[in-house]
């Protein structure tokens, strides 16, 4: 039920269509809605960016001991999914989002394994 409720958003911005080709909720603001979306998609392009620090640590001192390589693949993995989601759905804040994060999580994998 939480998952439909998550996803809740997606049915109702199909209802109504505004000029731009989007869509919005009937009753809701279209100019809040398309400020949400570009906050969103800052956001979203932004989150990734903030495992850098780890990054930088883990190739400038070539130690990755205190990482675990089965949580970042496990979180590889069930990330993957999400991109396919935002595709079948056209939301380019998800797409962007998460290939960006996929990168951030391979990344820190190679980085375990060649330093571990």
């Amino acid at each position: 039920m939480l998952f439909h409720l998550g996803l809740r958003h997606k049915e109702l911005r199909r209802d109504v269509q505004v000029s731009d080709g989007s869509s919005i909720p009937p009753g809701a603001n279209p100019r809040y809605i398309h400020l949400l979306d570009r906050i969103t998609f800052i956001a979203g392009v932004a989150g990734p960016f903030t495992v850098l620090p780890q990054i930088y640590q883990i190739f400038t001192t070539q130690v990755a001991t205190g990482l675990s390589l089965s949580s970042w693949i496990l979180i590889f993995i069930v990330t993957f999914p999400w991109i396919f989601y935002g595709i079948a759905h056209r939301d380019r804040s998800i797409i962007t989002s998460y290939i960006l994060w996929e990168i951030a999580n391979i990344i820190i994998i190679v980085g375990i394994l060649l330093y571990r």
